[in-house]
């Protein structure tokens, strides 16, 4: 069997890295009792789209991950500032939530959800 090599590449602007935190983010979730989608990564905003029927719950989610230690929301102002201000002016209604997931090289899932005014730390979970 002749075997051929791909010679398919992804363009230069499709940021690939971080997808494999994003499959685990899904795994979390759906463990969690919720849907997921992933997006197409046209907007850098929001990486997953989640619900859960039984609570009638929207997330949207946008994935980091890193190697650095986060310690809190300090360190997030610090290394995705950018990220946070877009997260922020995102429109949203009641039963509609938006969350930054960063995963850190510990194995860990560090949750921030983003209000229009502000950022709070929800938790940490080992994944």
């Amino acid at each position: 069997m002749l075997r051929r090599k791909c010679t398919l590449t992804a363009p230069a602007s499709y940021p690939q890295r971080g997808r494999t935190a994003e499959s685990q983010a899904c795994l979390f979730l759906s463990r969690k009792g919720y849907s997921v989608f992933r997006t197409m990564r046209y907007s850098t905003s929001i990486h997953l789209v989640a619900w859960c029927e039984r609570t009638c719950h929207l997330l949207l989610v946008h994935v980091r991950r890193t190697r650095h230690e986060v310690i809190g929301i300090d360190d997030v102002m610090r290394y995705w500032r950018d990220d946070v201000r877009a997260l922020q002016d995102i429109p949203r209604w009641d039963g509609i939530e938006v969350e930054l997931w960063v995963y850190t090289g510990s194995g860990c899932w560090h949750i921030f959800t983003v209000y229009p005014g502000g950022i709070a730390e929800e938790g940490q979970y080992v994944d």
